[in-house]
């Protein structure tokens, strides 16, 4: 049964097992490249903007999918690299295969790995960590903050944009309508990661409960929220990856 758009009080974690399925990654891959461009906007600019004065910004992608924003980012600094690491298979296939078609592969890197487990790059080892429709999904959100606190350089920035759950009356009419024009599998996997998601206020609460706490700002729409922001410095316990969640 497919999930209803609405504003739902209580959230109902979403797990996707199509992203196994490489018809439906590549269905998402079609889709996501053309109706979804629009949403990767605000953290494209966000990203190019805080990296702009850098001749080589690394950036970190958690949860790239089909790699557009990876892409996208790279298209538009000539000299940028950027890693994307997802948990799933056939994405990093398309992503790669994605990257090539686009022009980008000597600039772009998926590699398959899990957002709470980014300890191995060390600390301090990119200028920018961003993440779009991927944090409703992390098993732990406060260990995968923490671990981004820890793998951005001092004055780096990051950038973590994902549907809310607190839908606005003119999100849902536009949800509403907008996911006819996507397959039914499609469809049906994102009415149920909108419930899946947080509200602005859940988002919030997640950002002070983590070692990003007092170095962020929420930017707030219909459909969408985006937390981002600058760290002044490395976390207080920079010896260490915090490994609880």
């Amino acid at each position: 049964m497919e999930a209803s758009v609405t504003s739902s009080s209580e959230r109902v974690p979403h797990i996707e097992p199509l992203f196994d399925d490489q018809p439906f990654v590549a269905s998402y891959s079609r889709l996501t490249r053309w109706f979804a461009k629009s949403d990767y906007e605000p953290l494209l600019e966000y990203t190019l903007k805080g990296v702009a004065h850098l001749d080589q910004p690394t950036v970190l992608e958690l949860g790239p999918g089909p790699g557009w924003i990876a892409i996208f980012m790279a298209k538009r600094h000539a000299t940028m690299h950027v890693t994307g690491v997802d948990i799933s298979d056939e994405f990093l296939q398309i992503a790669d295969k994605n990257k090539v078609r686009e022009g980008v592969g000597d600039r772009v890197t998926f590699v398959k790995g899990d957002a709470g487990q980014l300890h191995h790059w060390g600390e301090a080892a990119f200028d920018a960590v961003v993440s779009n429709q991927s944090l409703h999904y992390w098993d732990s959100p406060r260990l995968v903050l923490n671990e981004i606190a820890h793998v951005l350089k001092p004055g780096a920035i990051f950038c973590i944009g994902d549907d809310r759950r607190d839908l606005t009356f003119a999100a849902r009419i536009a949800v509403g309508l907008g996911k006819w024009f996507l397959t039914p599998q499609v469809r049906r996997s994102w009415m149920a990661s909108i419930a899946g998601c947080y509200t602005a206020r859940e988002v919030e609460k997640l950002l002070d409960d983590s070692e990003l706490k007092g170095q962020w700002e929420l930017r707030v729409f219909s459909r969408m929220v985006f937390a981002q922001g600058r760290v002044s410095a490395l976390p207080a316990n920079s010896s260490g990856f915090n490994a609880t969640g």
